[in-house]
């Protein structure tokens, strides 16, 4: 029986220069369909001519959509974040936050085919992105990836993500996957060879 640490954000959320990089496009996505909704929506035409206020506003519903989708995609890229306090692991998402005690959920590791390049160039790189999930009876599925950039989680917080789902005694059968997932976290964290697959 391993002993939680402290508070630990885990390096799952975007970095510094993502972010930067959202708020530089915020510019343009936010201000160009603002732009474009005054130049079809003017007040002064609204009150004028009812015919065309039918138009004005379904002109205006495509650059507000635009609008809506990136502002809703820009916010989880600065909300998403995941903190392990003890054996707790709280995920926070764009409108949502959701806590697992790792200690007592059931805990496993699956993962899904990595890719390389976008659109028609999209290949398979023939590697796997491990995830961690865990789930308490009667609460949501917290799901984090344990690789990302084409690099692991830090071995210091894999070998934390162990210690939390070891950190109390478990019966029945899922005392036997929460004992992999945790010899799968550390062997990931400590091994090097491991972090190479």
């Amino acid at each position: 029986m391993s002993t939680p640490h402290g508070q630990l954000e885990l390096s799952v959320g975007a970095s510094t220069g993502a972010k930067i990089g959202v708020a530089l496009f915020a510019i343009p996505f936010i201000g160009v369909p603002l732009f474009m909704i005054s130049r079809v929506v003017r007040v002064d035409e609204l009150f004028s001519e009812r015919l065309s206020l039918g138009f004005s506003f379904l002109s205006a519903l495509v650059p507000l959509a635009v609008m809506v989708v990136f502002l809703v995609n820009a916010l989880g890229t600065f909300r998403f974040r995941a903190v392990l306090t003890g054996s707790v692991l709280e995920v926070r998402q764009t409108f949502t936050t959701h806590r697992a005690d790792l200690a007592r959920a059931a805990v496993w590791l699956d993962s899904s085919p990595e890719y390389s390049g976008a659109g028609q160039g999209r290949r398979p790189t023939g590697r796997r992105i491990p995830h961690l999930y865990a789930q308490e009876p009667g609460g949501a599925r917290i799901r984090i990836r344990l690789r990302r950039a084409g690099e692991f989680l830090p071995p210091h917080e894999l070998v934390a993500l162990a210690d939390a789902v070891e950190s109390d005694r478990r019966t029945g059968p899922e005392a036997e996957r929460a004992s992999q997932a945790a010899d799968l976290l550390r062997r990931l964290g400590i091994d090097p060879i491991t972090r190479i697959l």
